[in-house]
């Protein structure tokens, strides 16, 4: 055998090695797969010369979305190894290959769904991409600045993906995409929480923004789903509930968050608002309202102040119609807290008093201002 041969052949054995022992280097993640061949290892160019073989060999786009989404965890597990070493450049280099390969993976399940295929892909894309956000979130907290915008990138890049696959899904399975959607929508909410009782109103701030872009983005969905002549019935109670969930975090993140930071949240309040009010329109006209309270509960958590504020931002922003009912429930809340009797301290009595006397016959005083005797 020459020379040239044993090359070729030592090369072919590595190649086969990192593709079937490549995950034996770190502990699997709980969310991910083991990382295999990392960024920092000389041995990476046959990692990327791996999974462009896979791709290749991958015929048609379900079977490509598959190897792609499958890539991309594998990239993200890379980061997250690279993080625990405090590797920047091999940080992002890993960042920037999720990028490539959950693009991928979104772009193949919408090219399967245009041929009339079934949702199948669009879900798992969808589902991955949720569960990488949840791991993209931990780096963004944990990785030295210099690396922050690579993973900043990537987490765009899961919500890009994500929210093409949730179109894509939606054309067939409408209630699907958005409880997936709802359920991404329920961690930003967490993740608001919990950066507003770290003191953290920044990150609080920039979740809830996340937040209400994918509120939007339901709707968006939901009307397209109207267009193609869908019941949207289900939907729109899923999100009522969930509008009201989103402004109970967002009272309480008010009152956690430093002043400066309040006018952000506020201006959130005001749009949930308004969108609740447009939803709880919609299932009233239906007659479908069933059990979803017409005046969301998390009124009862906010300020008379800020109601205030509330109202002059709606004024704002709406037209009269709708202005008119969402500013007649901030009333209601106020003349409840009104009318609502507040019980009056009751003074100490000893033990003999109460067995012997009732509220009619014990007067607090006697006429000549001296207590009476027993």
């Amino acid at each position: 055998m020459n020379m040239k041969k044993i090359r070729l052949t030592l090369l072919s054995g590595i190649l086969i090695l990192s593709l079937l022992l490549g995950g034996t280097a770190y502990a699997q993640d709980e969310e991910l797969p083991a990382p295999g061949i990392t960024p920092d290892s000389p041995f990476y160019f046959l990692d990327n010369w791996g999974k462009r073989i896979g791709l290749f060999f991958a015929f048609g786009p379900e079977a490509k979305a598959r190897k792609a989404l499958e890539y991309a965890a594998e990239r993200l597990a890379e980061a997250q190894a690279m993080a625990a070493k405090n590797r920047l450049k091999e940080i992002k280099q890993a960042a920037d290959g999720y990028d490539e390969f959950v693009a991928l993976a979104s772009q193949k399940a919408a090219e399967l769904t245009e041929t009339g295929a079934t949702a199948n892909i669009s879900e798992m894309v969808a589902l991955a991409t949720a569960k990488h956000l949840s791991v993209l979130d931990r780096l963004k907290d944990t990785v030295p600045e210099e690396a922050r915008e690579a993973i900043i990138r990537a987490r765009e890049a899961s919500l890009k993906g994500q929210q093409s696959a949730l179109r894509a899904l939606a054309k067939k399975k409408l209630e699907r995409a958005i409880e997936i959607n709802l359920a991404t929508i329920e961690k930003r909410l967490n993740r608001a929480r919990a950066k507003a009782a770290e003191n953290n109103p920044e990150e609080a701030t920039e979740a809830l923004n996340e937040v209400e872009e994918m509120f939007n983005f339901g709707e968006e969905i939901a009307a397209m789903a109207q267009g193609l002549g869908e019941n949207t019935t289900m939907v729109e109670q899923m999100v009522a509930r969930a509008m009201s969930a989103h402004l109970e975090v967002l009272a309480e993140v008010h009152e956690k968050v430093p002043e400066q930071a309040r006018p952000a949240i506020e201006n959130a309040i005001t749009n949930a608002m308004i969108n609740r009010e447009r939803v709880i329109e919609a299932l009233k006209n239906k007659g479908a309202l069933g059990e979803i309270p017409e005046q969301a509960p998390a009124m009862e958590m906010i300020s008379e102040r800020l109601r205030e504020r509330i109202q002059e931002m709606v004024a704002e922003r709406v037209p009269e119609k709708v202005q008119e009912k969402i500013q007649e429930s901030l009333r209601q809340r106020a003349m409840e807290e009104l009318t609502t009797p507040k019980p009056a301290p009751q003074p100490a009595v000893s033990a003999n008093e109460s067995a012997n006397e009732t509220e009619e016959e014990k007067p607090a005083v006697p006429e000549r201002g001296r207590p009476r005797r027993p």
